[in-house]
């Protein structure tokens, strides 16, 4: 393993993080979240196995946090990936991430959603399934967009 590799808790039956839920339908059709942020689509290099999202909490209290990770299709409709928008509680300092199956040669758009401005995402592609950063990849904190509502 990379001396860069990240370790985190997952779920073993659903491989996600164990402070992370699946949002079903009814859930996506509230609009409870004031922030909005998105990479905008970007292309993935061939050798991409896994496209990993992170977020950091600096907020003093509790965040939630919604992640929808999309594959572009040219010419079509986005498609939300597997397994789907993910919501995630996040204590004050606290951390998560998740790594998505990814196809290099693909375009992708990460959505973050929060009330907080204080929590900040990160995007990467890994030629693997650890933590080991296709080098120009990273999408940092303030190169994400805020969509208006």
């Amino acid at each position: 393993m990379s001396k860069n590799a990240l370790a985190i808790k997952l779920d073993p039956k659903n491989k996600i993080p164990s402070n992370a839920k699946v949002v079903d339908a009814p859930s996506l059709l509230a609009n409870k979240y004031t922030n909005k942020y998105t990479t905008g689509p970007f292309m993935l290099p061939q050798n991409t196995h896994s496209l990993n999202w992170n977020l950091l909490n600096n907020d003093s209290t509790v965040q939630n946090v919604r992640v929808t990770v999309f594959k572009c299709w040219i010419g079509s409709s986005k498609t939300v990936e597997p397994p789907g928008p993910l919501e995630i509680s996040l204590n004050p300092g606290a951390s998560s991430h998740n790594a998505n199956s990814a196809t290099g040669g693909f375009c992708y758009e990460i959505q973050v959603e929060t009330n907080s401005k204080l929590v900040f995402p990160s995007v990467e592609a890994w030629p693997g399934s650890i933590g080991d950063v296709i080098p120009g990849t990273e999408i940092r904190a303030v190169q994400f967009v805020q969509q208006m509502r």
